[in-house]
């Protein structure tokens, strides 16, 4: 009884896989789309409109609700349109055509059909088991940008006027502290340089060059966007993702603007700034909006398309050399670049956008670019961040731009009134600085200082914007221009002083006169937050620190973490009274191969304060984020944001490889909490379970923790092949399915994986029967992973070197797990697999090996093997 019940869940889940599978090929099929059924709603242009994160979230079930971001041409019909569908929206997005919502899988084509409806994107969902007091809706979710992913508040500019000021007054100016201007000590230099004669390139979105926040400001630029050739084209268009405008406001800004008497946003910034902000006799309210280097000239290379989507990394190289040829050949004297950008590397600071930092560096232009939004887990520095010479730029909370957001995010959201204090009182209790979440932790993979300082990049004031909308927002975009502004004041002083200085003085006086943030080590906040008057008093003394040394970390191919690292023995390990302050950090990492199939943590004898000593709202908690093996720049993770006020116990499992390498664990306290939670005991398990077979016989080895297994044996093979690669090379396989149910799982493994130094990436593109692409296996990860399951017929399978560093060549393993049929044809008695166990099968065929955990009432491969008749003297091993 218990047996059939374990198999039926099992069925169902490889059904699903595969069906999900079958879903993915569909909607992503760009060269001869499958045809579809227009009679049932469902058009051949939705194949476009539904990105493969949404189908990601189908594993278990075709049939289930699934939360996603829709982008549309009209939110209140698109609106209706979902409603049809048996879908419910959870948020309307004010300053974007933009919907959440949460919708039946099924109905997801029809969607994507109508009209109304332009992209499709995944709501963050997890795929995690987790019991005991832990969830992932403490609070309301804040809004994100659909498109950037950075979280962003926009409100209707209806009420609010703004006044530039003149260039020539900012050096009499006195902002108040909600201006980064103060908080970063810009504005204590301004009577000696505000940046005038610096011109700083911006590659980005584009800037719109007639801001009433940027009078005399924007000098010009260029696109070389994907709009180019289209109605879109052009740096300074009005149609422009506002993210490009939103770094040149916080680099240059210089204006007054007044809201209405009880305008939500006025009243939260007066609230915590009434020296820098007024009210006059009617109840208007005026505050200033500065930038860092508010008399900079400011040159924009739009790379990015009007949406805001993303661009190839050609291009944004193509920007770096334009900015490197107009200084060199006198066009445009560039002094400083600013990049609030970035992607995945495998060797950090050797990758050819990094090496083209370092040219622009050697030119003269001093780099500022962002780490990225990849935090808290370390090792996530984002190119060209990662690049030697670049400045480096993290993200920051402080406390008044928190306690402004809080404010209106408790108007907003649980209809407070305007200016009622409870961003101190609830959202950001805390009168310290600390680091954003999601700002990348360093160091280098090499084991370099990155981020080198931090700014603010939490709810900043992001200004008004030509489409109608005043925004707030966060990410380390918005703490990359501060810095870049830094860098110009300084620019500025070197050249009006006649000083021989340049990129690498700048670079190390931002470090040098950077503040320490306490209780956060270098790795989250490189030297401290940056500081312009103390940065300036470094160049004037002329006197200069020096970056700390290290060695490269790497011996050959063979990589050595420059973190620390926990041995996990048998596959086990327990830490004792881990200590969490609000908006603090503990971190913890270890390594795992590609046999592991699970982690489960257990998180017991949590303390926390009395009830009356905790957030009144929400009460206090502790966060969980653990990432992938995957590094620098790659926003990947098994788990993020699961917030615990308890004992509890939350289990990943994976029916595909894991990705080896060292996965990252950090613990959080929750920065809304009042006090610290204690955890008493913390203990990591993973399950490491391998198969080979010898003929009928499976034989099962277990590196991990003890756990229940069961051997079922479907109609099928398993085939290998070896091969090597170079950069831009492509190996063609081809694979035919004959049988009409019949589906496969393959899997691309290689040497210099996530585990070594320097990680290729290799990619995996199926072409299917009937002409369509699969590029599911086109990612960062390491294997890949991807199906052939539209139907029989010939598949051709692609292994094309995307990048392999340094002209070597790279080995490969390619992996096709076929299944003939979905239905087992032999199934094992249970087994306690404890190191080692054999299960002979009465039947050839492909094993699927089965893992049970008992907490969870779950089941998850474990492994596959092929059974097969072998000569006499010879075995056929397979496994993952």
């Amino acid at each position: 009884m218990i047996s059939t019940t374990y198999n039926f869940r099992r069925v169902s889940n490889l059904q699903g896989i595969l069906l999900s599978a079958i879903l993915a090929i569909s909607i992503l099929a760009t060269v001869a789309p499958t045809a579809f059924n227009s009679a049932n709603g469902v058009t051949p242009d939705a194949i476009q409109k539904i990105t493969k994160d949404v189908v990601e979230t189908l594993q278990n079930s075709v049939t289930e609700q699934v939360n996603v971001i829709i982008q549309t041409t009209d939110n209140a019909e698109a609106a209706a349109v979902v409603e049809e569908l048996g879908g419910q929206v959870s948020i309307t997005y004010k300053s974007i055509e933009a919907l959440a919502a949460s919708i039946p899988a099924r109905s997801l084509l029809k969607l994507a059909s109508n009209s109304y409806i332009l992209k499709i994107f995944k709501d963050a969902i997890r795929e995690i088991c987790y019991s005991g007091a832990m969830t992932e809706n403490l609070k309301y979710a804040i809004p994100f940008d659909p498109v950037t992913g950075e979280p962003v508040l926009a409100d209707e500019i209806s009420g609010i006027e703004v006044e530039p000021i003149a260039i020539d007054e900012i050096a009499s100016a006195e902002p108040g502290i909600y201006t980064n201007a103060e908080l970063t000590g810009a504005s204590s230099v301004w009577g000696e340089t505000a940046g005038q004669g610096s011109t700083v390139v911006i590659i980005d979105t584009g800037v719109w060059s007639a801001s009433p926040l940027l009078s005399g400001n924007v000098i010009g630029g260029v696109d070389i966007s994907a709009d180019v050739g289209t109605p879109y084209e052009g740096w300074n268009l009005t149609t422009n993702h506002y993210h490009g405008t939103a770094c040149a406001h916080l680099l240059a800004a210089h204006a007054l603007l007044r809201f209405r008497p009880g305008h939500p946003w006025g009243e939260a910034i007066y609230n915590y700034d009434p020296t820098g902000t007024w009210k006059d006799a009617s109840g208007y309210i005026y505050t200033y909006c500065y930038g860092i280097a508010p008399a900079a000239s400011i040159y924009a290379i739009k790379v990015f398309p009007h949406d805001g989507s993303g661009a190839p990394t050609s291009t944004i190289m193509q920007a770096i050399d334009i900015a490197i040829q107009m200084k060199a050949s006198g066009v445009l004297d560039v002094d400083v670049i600013s990049m609030s950008l970035g992607g995945g590397i495998g060797a950090d600071g050797e990758d050819p956008e990094d090496l083209l930092v370092d040219a622009a560096t050697g030119t003269g232009i001093t780099v500022v670019a962002a780490a990225g939004n990849e935090g808290p887990s370390q090792l996530r520095v984002a190119s060209p961040g990662s690049a030697k010479t670049a400045i480096t730029v993290g993200a920051a909370m402080d406390p008044i731009h928190e306690w402004v957001f809080g404010d209106i995010y408790f108007y907003s959201y649980y209809g407070q009134p305007a200016g009622n204090g409870l961003g101190y009182d609830l959202w950001y209790p805390h009168d310290y600085m600390s680091i954003v979440d999601f700002s990348s932790r360093g160091p280098s993979a090499d084991g370099r200082l990155k981020p080198e300082v931090v700014a603010t990049g939490s709810w900043c004031f992001l200004g008004v914007f030509a489409d109608g909308y005043i925004r707030i927002g966060g990410g380390t975009s918005y703490s990359t221009p501060q810095v870049a502004g830094v860098a110009a004041l300084l620019n500025s002083y070197i050249e009006a002083n006649g000083l021989s200085y340049g990129p690498k003085e700048i670079k190390q006086a931002v470090i040098d006169g950077a503040v320490p943030i306490p209780g956060f080590t270098s790795y989250e906040q490189g030297a401290g937050y940056v500081n312009a008057l103390n940065a300036l008093n470094v160049i004037k003394s002329g006197t200069f620190g020096k970056l700390p040394t290290t060695w490269s970390h790497h011996i050959g191919d063979l990589w050595f973490p420059p973190i620390d690292i926990t041995c996990l023995r048998n596959g086990k390990a327990t830490f004792y009274n881990i200590l969490l302050e609000p908006a603090k950090y503990q971190y913890f990492a270890f390594w795992v191969s590609s046999e592991v199939d699970s982690i489960k943590i257990t998180l017991s004898d949590v303390v926390l304060a009395d009830p009356e000593e905790q957030n009144p709202l929400w009460g206090d908690a502790g966060i969980i984020y653990l990432s992938t093996a995957e590094r620098g720049g790659s926003d990947s993770y098994l788990i993020y944001g699961l917030y615990f006020n308890g004992d509890g116990e939350v289990l990943v499992t994976s029916d595909a490889p894991f990705e080896s390498g060292v996965i990252r664990l950090a613990l959080a306290g929750d920065f809304s909490s009042y006090n610290q939670v204690i955890v008493g005991k913390m203990t990591i398990e993973v399950t490491e379970v391998w198969a080979s077979s010898v003929d009928k016989n499976v034989i099962l080895y277990n590196n991990g923790v003890p756990t229940t297994a069961q051997v079922e044996v479907y109609p099928g093979k398993i085939e290998g092949y070896y091969g090597t690669i170079k950069q831009g090379e492509t190996d063609v396989y081809t694979f035919n399915i004959k049988d009409a149910n019949g589906f496969a799982f393959v899997f691309l493994y290689w040497y210099r994986d996530w585990s070594m130094w320097a990680t290729s990436d290799l990619d995996l593109i199926i072409i299917n029967p009937d002409g369509s692409l699969n590029v599911d296996g086109a990612t960062l990860a390491s294997p890949e992973v991807a199906t052939l399951a539209v139907g029989p017929g010939e598949y051709t399978i692609l292994i094309d070197g995307y990048q392999v560093y340094f002209g070597k060549t790279e080995y490969y393993y390619l992996e096709i797990v076929y299944f003939a049929d979905t239905t087992p044809i032999w199934t094992s008695p249970l087994i306690n697999l404890k190191c080692m166990a054999t299960v002979k099968s009465p039947k050839y065929g492909v094993a699927v090996v089965w893992l049970y955990n008992t907490d969870f009432d779950t089941w998850y491969i474990g492994g596959f093997a092929n059974l097969a008749k072998t000569s006499r003297g010879c075995k056929s091993l397979f496994s993952i």
